[in-house]
């Protein structure tokens, strides 16, 4: 299968002024998480965009290589049974800092992410109607940590009546 061309390709965005304060977010949550004693790992990725394809529909983010080995090895044997989401527009864009939490080992792992809605309203209608949303932390040769969350409206904009 191949990745989606012409009008089905997502659009690739510039992240604003948004970016830096959902990466400040990032750190001073992780930081708390860690005064209490959780293993904690922060991603930083080098893209992020809202996907709907053959291969797979959801919020995909590309990691460095380091950070993806990171991650993989963290979900090897956890249970991540929880998320938080923290949801902010701005720019034209929506901004994410998803946690994924693993209870009960005590590990977090912190993705911020963002897209702009207006590029991807057919995908968004598309999860709000599957009721489910999949997170895919993934590297440049397509390896993929894959997170699935039942409730997508902390991932999505407000819907428009």
């Amino acid at each position: 299968m191949s990745e989606p061309t012409g009008d089905d390709a997502p659009t690739n965005v510039q992240a604003g002024d948004g970016w830096s304060a959902v990466i400040e977010d990032m750190e001073a949550t992780a930081t708390e998480y860690r005064e209490r004693g959780w293993t904690t790992l922060e991603l930083h990725p080098g893209d992020s965009v809202l996907v709907d394809s053959d291969r797979r529909t959801g919020l995909d983010v590309v990691l460095p290589g380091p950070e993806f080995e990171e991650l993989e090895s963290l979900v090897d044997d956890r249970q991540f049974r929880h998320v938080d989401v923290f949801r902010a527009g701005g720019d034209e864009l929506v901004y994410l800092l998803v946690i994924e939490v693993a209870p009960e080992s005590e590990t977090a792992v912190f993705v911020p992410a963002y897209y702009d809605p207006s590029q991807t309203a057919e995908t968004i209608e598309s999860i709000r109607e599957a009721g489910t949303v999949r997170l895919f932390c993934r590297r440049l040769n397509d390896d993929t940590v894959r997170f699935v969350h039942d409730d997508p409206a902390p991932f999505l904009p407000e819907p428009v009546e």
